[in-house]
């Protein structure tokens, strides 16, 4: 075992067999400092293909690794951050005894614990040795969606005995009426207690006006501090804060970027590249992290630009990897501390994490000059006014 037993600072516990045991009023600061407080680098070997959407820090006792999805060899990967080296593999066959089928993502919990999001959709616990546990299907009757993720934008989240995922899309949003989107439940929780699972779809959804202004993607991340999980809608400036206790959304509360202003509307069915072109000329929010060292929010957002400014680099290229990202820092009261805007191209779209020295942004955009496949890369940033160990 490369851990000891006290391994993440979770709400809950897991045993070896995979069961569980018993209002936008802040100061918007435009002179926020951002700096590059130091960076990380692993180089990777020929046959490791990392999912870079697909990545979870943890730390531990033993030190702090990094884990990803290695797409050539179908094995989740343990990175040491101290070493730089690949530290233990977990196969995910795709047949047999131990079959996961169709991975989307994962949570590692304990030093023996392995949750997976398949499709169709399922959760399946498995050890580190890749023995299948459990596997529990997930069933929405009222959407009838085959969709299940744990990746950077919507990882499992955990409270007492739960699991918490969420489930954004609809088979049909272009045929949705406004009062589909009022009532639709877009996160389940996976009570586990005494060997027993009850899934139930929880009653929190959009604002009653969210499509007043236009059709808008219903894409969501999310993030959890304590109790709260906070959801984080990429075309609507609203968070929305949930219980875990109570199961239930509790507020829907604005926590606007000064950069984001323009949301894409969605009119009618792209064809060609007309919905990437679109996309690219507009604003939205990406990613919502949580920082529970500093206990503060990370939202992230793309800056809608023309595409003659980047003439040259295809529109395909342009909207895979934008170039125009920043992010705001938000306190536990969803009060913006303030933002920053990085450098274009400076950091790979959706490949953050937070750990005990600060947020680490990718810079692997392939649109960089000095891109290099071989290699795993992250700045490591920190900002001024939020306080670090060292």
């Amino acid at each position: 075992m490369i851990f000891t037993k006290n391994f993440f600072n979770l709400s809950i516990l897991i045993s070896t067999i995979g069961f569980f045991t018993a209002c936008n009023g802040g100061k918007n600061n435009g002179q926020f400092k951002a700096y590059k407080h130091d960076m990380l680098e692993i180089k990777l070997s020929e046959n490791f293909l990392p999912s870079s959407h697909k990545i979870q820090y943890i730390d531990a006792d033993s030190g702090e690794y990094l884990a990803t999805v290695n797409r050539s060899l179908r094995k989740i990967e343990l990175l040491s951050l101290s070493s730089l080296s690949s530290v233990h593999q977990i196969h995910l066959p795709l047949d047999g005894p131990n079959k996961i089928g169709s991975e989307n993502g994962f949570r590692i919990v304990n030093p023996d614990c392995v949750i997976i999001a398949t499709i169709p959709p399922a959760i399946k616990i498995m050890d580190f040795q890749g023995k299948l546990k459990k596997t529990i299907p997930i069933r929405d009757p009222e959407n009838r969606v085959n969709f299940l993720t744990s990746d950077n934008r919507l990882p499992f989240l955990f409270g007492d005995n739960s699991i918490y995922g969420a489930q954004p899309f609809f088979k049909n949003m272009y045929e949705m009426s406004k009062e589909d989107i009022q009532t639709s439940k877009h996160i389940y929780r996976v009570q586990l207690e005494n060997n027993q699972e009850k899934v139930e779809w929880l009653p929190a959804n959009h604002p009653k006006d969210i499509w007043d202004k236009g059709r808008k993607s219903m894409e969501l991340t999310w993030a959890s501090l304590g109790d709260s999980i906070i959801v984080s809608p990429t075309s609507d400036h609203r968070l929305w804060v949930v219980s875990k206790k109570r199961g239930e959304l509790l507020s829907h509360m604005e926590v606007k970027s000064r950069w984001v202003n323009n949301f894409p509307i969605l009119d009618q069915l792209p064809y060609g590249d007309t919905g990437m072109i679109k996309a690219l000329k507009n604003d939205r929010y990406e990613l919502l992290l949580a920082d529970p060292y500093r206990n503060v929010y990370y939202r992230f957002f793309f800056r809608g630009f023309d595409l003659e400014e980047f003439e040259g680099v295809s529109v395909r290229d342009l909207f895979g990897d934008r170039p125009k990202i920043g992010v705001m820092v938000i306190n536990q009261n969803l009060e913006v501390l303030g933002e920053h805007v990085f450098e274009n191209f400076q950091i790979e779209p959706w490949n953050y994490f937070v750990g005990k020295k600060g947020l680490y942004v990718s810079t692997n955009n392939p649109n960089r000059d000095d891109f290099d496949e071989n290699f795993l890369r992250y700045d490591i940033i920190r900002f001024e006014g939020l306080e670090y160990e060292d």
